[in-house]
């Protein structure tokens, strides 16, 4: 009978251990997960706010749609930072950097802390490569390669004599300005000149930064802006627009060679010109959004409207208060025939092009 009992309590003994063991593993797992945890997700120690410097390098201006006021761009961004927990000490052979790309940068950047970019104005970015360096003294350099479609706002009073200011947007996800601030390179900014998107001269990229806030939130985040600056080419628009509407308009005034007996003739002459200019500008419609002020392509037709009416109203004058004076009559048509056009030439120069 004892040994059966010590046998009991030996096993009884045995199943306690193990659940002992069990509890101590459990308890001891946070901790562990807590020591293998990455050291430098939070923030970088030091003085507050840290500080991300950016540059950025435009590789192509792909499109510009001015309907949808959106353009697709190719960029190289570079953002640099100081860790100090990333320092280290090279070893005989070492050399003082640490690089990694591609899939290795996006591994890095989840043991790391980053300034957890938002493209605020992008619509689905698309990383093409992506590279991290970090120096012996904790520096650490990202550089990307982007391409986006990104919106902005257009400022078309001039089209199509304009200038644009294309803006990429930038905020950090990481926190407020009490966290994060970003500071442009202005000595690595630029674009490829070899770049020629059609119609559109690039003339320069700047960068600037500016504090934010969101409606009902009480944080104010920092924001860098690269503005591309870029002039469009009015020739297009002169060949197909200014060219083919001042023809129309010197055709509308033939009306004045037609004798005023053939009132019905003008009347139609007239109408086939105000359907051409129509025509025209319905066709334009369709590359320009839905603005509520005047371009000057607007203002010239217009003016071309104005001109032909007024070239229908000198005929209904004619056909009806000088039917019994010819001498009048031929008068009217010479001066008409010219005074029409110089009215719509100084037009352009007074009224479309200021």
């Amino acid at each position: 009978m004892a040994p059966r009992l010590r046998r009991q309590d030996s096993a009884g003994l045995r199943g306690l251990g193990r659940a002992v063991l069990a509890l101590l593993a459990l308890a001891l797992a946070p901790a562990a997960a807590i020591a293998d945890a990455p050291i430098a997700v939070s923030p970088p120690p030091g003085p507050r706010p840290v500080v991300v410097v950016a540059s950025v390098y435009l590789l192509n201006l792909v499109s510009v749609d001015d309907r949808e006021e959106t353009f697709d761009a190719d960029l190289y961004l570079d953002l640099s930072w100081r860790d100090p927990r990333l320092a280290f000490e090279p070893s005989a052979g070492e050399p003082p950097t640490r690089i990694y790309q591609g899939d290795a940068a996006a591994a890095e950047l989840g043991e790391i802390w980053w300034p957890d970019l938002e493209f605020v104005n992008a619509a689905s970015p698309e990383l093409t490569n992506q590279e991290i360096t970090i120096l012996a003294d904790g520096t650490v350099r990202y550089r990307i390669g982007l391409s986006a479609t990104f919106r902005t706002s257009l400022d078309l009073h001039r089209f199509p004599f304009d200038e644009q200011r294309l803006a990429v947007r930038l905020q950090s996800f990481e926190g407020d300005t009490s966290l994060v601030v970003f500071e442009p390179d202005h000595r690595r900014l630029g674009f490829n000149r070899d770049d020629d998107y059609a119609g559109l001269e690039i003339l320069s990229v700047a960068a600037s930064t500016r504090t934010t806030s969101v409606e009902g939130w009480d944080e104010n985040f920092s924001e860098l802006v690269f503005e591309i600056l870029v002039r469009r080419s009015p020739t297009f628009y002169i060949w197909t627009v200014f060219v083919p509407v001042t023809l129309v308009l010197l055709l509308s005034c033939t009306i004045f060679f037609v004798d005023i007996e053939g009132f019905h003739d003008r009347v139609a002459i007239a109408l086939a010109c105000f359907l051409a200019c129509v025509a025209t500008q319905f066709a334009m419609s369709f590359n320009l959004p839905r603005i509520s002020y005047l371009t000057p392509v607007d203002r010239l037709f217009l003016l071309a409207y104005g001109c032909m009416s007024l070239g229908v109203a000198v005929s209904v004058w004619q056909k009806t208060s000088l039917r019994n004076a010819p001498e009048t009559l031929e008068r009217t048509d010479r001066i008409a025939a010219l005074a029409i056009p110089a009215l719509y030439a100084a037009g352009i120069v007074f009224v479309v092009l200021p």
